[in-house]
């Protein structure tokens, strides 16, 4: 193609082609220091996204014995300022563009990606009358492809590798996010009549609810009324027996030792049950609650063995870490942090 054969001749102009190869070589001074103007498009081989999010070659540069500065999409001719500013930050080598340009792809490109990108819409076969693959069935195959493909990133040891890893990471966020598309399309029918039937029903189960746990703590209080009650009486039945035992022992005839009186001790009650004389009984029994914390410091080095609570402080000490934080009682390392 003709911008091809004047692209190879402009690459030996080092002049006009010094932003180009300066983003060639430091991708990421892009816009620092290496400035960026939307009206300013600058010579170069670049390549930018299209709708479906797949890399299209790009070639800005001006034409030989011209000053009028020309751009090539994916081998269309557009005005150079509709692309600039969506490819200036992916700089690409000649080599690379004629590739994209002629089919092959791209270098950092995974194949399951680039197969899946570039692949017409799947269809059934003639004897199905050549409809579409429903949706779920396709996504399904797309990504159990894109799952196998995992297996060339069990392991990553270079740069390239882990750009293609990347690609593929991208595609399987991308269709994890089609899939919950579908899958919300596909539910919202349904959950609006699941609304309506609960918009319909959830006051009266509310209300009948609100209305049975009231009537359950209020016999609670009486529950424990009793309960406070009978452990006032067996308090007072001890601390007579203990009186009594210490006035026998402190009694002594010449002839005889006085036998100390018997006191009664109601033993403990076991759990009650509460009848009613329409539906079930209600079963009663003691349980003991935490009323306050009196020390935080001794009760957390007390369930600090606890697998729970040790999972809630290693959240928390991240959490203080995030927030650039020194935290005592731990180790730390640096690690790479994929977003």
């Amino acid at each position: 193609m003709a911008e091809q054969s004047i692209g190879a001749l402009a690459l030996k102009i080092v002049g006009p082609w010094a932003w180009y190869q300066a983003a060639l070589k430091n991708p990421a001074a892009v816009g620092k220091t290496l400035p960026v103007h939307e009206d300013e498009p600058q010579q170069g081989y670049y390549r930018a996204k299209n709708r479906d999010k797949a890399f299209e070659p790009v070639a800005i540069f001006y034409p030989e014995g011209s000053d009028q500065l020309v751009a090539y999409r994916n081998g269309r001719e557009i005005k150079p300022d509709t692309v600039w500013t969506f490819c200036c930050r992916y700089p690409v080598t000649y080599a690379a563009y004629n590739d994209a340009l002629a089919g092959k792809g791209w270098p950092d490109d995974d194949a399951v990606v680039a197969a899946q990108i570039q692949a017409p819409e799947p269809t059934i076969g003639d004897n199905s009358g050549n409809e579409r693959v429903g949706e779920t069935e396709t996504l399904k195959d797309q990504i159990d492809a894109a799952l196998a493909g995992m297996k060339a990133y069990e392991t990553i040891s270079d740069d390239k590798t882990a750009g293609k890893a990347l690609s593929l990471r991208n595609r399987l966020n991308e269709l994890s996010k089609d899939a919950d598309k579908l899958r919300t399309e596909e539910k919202e029918p349904h959950l609006k009549a699941s609304k309506a039937v609960d918009a319909k029903w959830q006051p009266l189960v509310k209300k009948a609810k609100e209305g049975a746990d009231k009537v359950r703590d209020a016999i609670g209080s009486w529950e424990t009324v009793k309960l406070q009650q009978r452990r006032a009486e067996e308090k007072r039945a001890e601390d007579a027996r203990r009186a009594a035992e210490q006035a026998a022992s402190e009694q002594k005839a010449d002839t005889a030792v006085l036998e100390a009186p018997k006191v009664e001790v109601q033993p403990d009650a076991a759990p009650s049950t509460v009848r009613a004389s329409y539906g079930k009984a209600a079963s009663v029994s003691v349980k003991t609650v935490v009323k306050d914390v009196t020390d935080w410091s001794v009760l957390a080095v007390y369930m600090s063995n606890n697998p729970e609570a040790q999972d809630i402080l290693r959240k928390l000490a991240q959490r203080a870490l995030d927030a650039g934080r020194t935290v005592p009682g731990i180790t730390t390392e640096e690690k790479a942090n994929v977003r």
